[in-house]
């Protein structure tokens, strides 16, 4: 496959944010790259969050009807046993009638077959089939696909040993490219800006919560996205405390925004999140989700408290009165907040999607 010749890409995934995040970016360097004659094409999950997230961007998406089948138990297990042939089946009939030239799985469990598939009935015109591994740790459906796919782009160094080393580019995380560096922080008004990832994190929003008895009345302004199913609970909590400085939002879309008006984040330790604050410079407290596969939040979140770019809180490990003290030490200390920017800085790869689409449209 020649770069003169490679117009048609499928990306396959998503059930979060984090990777359909990615698999937009990739898909507009693509364009991007390609000019007039790109196409692109996103297979996912029926019910993924990609079925909102990708038309949103303008990309047509397939889906196909498929779940997990590592951690969960045996009633879902089995229906996903059940759903591949017939994923099986779709993922041929997208393949032969699409004809892509390049074919990346960006996560999630629709990636599977979609790659895998790909890789065998793609030699026939010479399809190039690639993975994204965004986490420090690779996930079950990477691990496999990473033996039978041409290349394999890894955002992290730490998760090249679960690899074959001849098919590793360490790219770092393809983000959109609105998302650009900031100016140092203000912290008048300080901003405290509070999400955990495309769905909420209950875990945060009730640590937060604990923590507004203690942060009322320190002219603290708050953004809390709180995620769907518990907004009410969330607004009332801030309602209770008479806090009336507060936009609280089921779901925020205005990410760069958010971004330019925070003094310090807290959010979980998802690639994409991560690799948003290091490419806008922000400050941030990481709250590793307990329960991601492998504990590869927290070893991601660790990577950066490594390089002192960032802090990070197990759930659990804090009541809310000595999280508040964390917030207002660093609210305090102004300079702690702006020497953290500048050391998170330097995990930003401005281009990574351009290495991504790059190697996809070479030569195998």
């Amino acid at each position: 496959m020649s770069s003169a010749k490679a117009r048609k890409l499928l990306v396959a995934g998503g059930g979060t944010g984090g990777h359909i995040l990615a698999g937009i970016a990739i898909a507009d360097e693509w364009k991007k790259q390609v000019g007039e004659d790109a196409r692109v094409l996103f297979v996912g999950a029926e019910k993924g969050l990609e079925a909102r997230l990708v038309p949103k961007y303008g990309y047509p998406l397939q889906v196909l009807r498929i779940g997990a089948l590592n951690r969960v138990g045996l009633k879902r297990r089995l229906l996903t046993l059940f759903q591949l042939p017939l994923s099986f089946l779709k993922t041929l009939g997208i393949l032969l009638a699409y004809r892509p030239d390049a074919v990346i799985g960006v996560g999630g469990y629709s990636s599977g077959p979609v790659v895998l598939l790909a890789r065998f009935v793609g030699i026939f015109w010479g399809a190039r089939t690639a993975i994204i591994e965004q986490n420090s740790v690779a996930g079950f459906t990477n691990r496999m696909l990473g033996k039978w796919v041409h290349r394999v782009f890894c955002a992290f160094q730490a998760a090249t040993v679960l690899f074959d080393s001849k098919k590793v580019l360490v790219t770092g995380n393809p983000i959109r490219s609105s998302l650009t560096k900031l100016s140092p922080a203000t912290t008048d008004p300080f901003t405290l800006f509070i999400f955990g990832g495309s769905q909420g994190a209950m875990g945060i929003n009730s640590l937060v919560l604990d923590a507004l008895p203690f942060l009322k009345g320190e002219a603290i302004e708050f953004i809390h996205q709180t995620g769907v199913s518990d907004y009410e609970r969330v607004a009332a909590g801030y309602a209770r405390e008479g806090i009336t400085t507060a936009r609280i939002e089921k779901f925020i879309d205005d990410m760069g925004a958010c971004y330019a008006r925070a003094s310090l984040v807290v959010c979980r330790a998802g690639a994409s999140s991560m690799s948003e604050l290091a490419s806008v410079a922000r400050a941030a407290i990481f709250i590793p989700l307990p329960t991601a596969a492998d504990n590869h939040q927290e070893k991601n979140a660790r990577i950066f408290e490594q390089d002192q770019a960032a802090l990070v809180v197990p759930q659990g490990s804090m009541t809310g009165g000595q999280f508040a003290e964390r917030i207002l030490a660093l609210k305090h200390s102004p300079e702690a907040i702006h020497a953290i920017e500048k050391q998170v800085s330097h995990f930003y790869r401005s281009d990574a999607a351009a290495q991504i689409v790059s190697d996809l449209r070479g030569s195998k």
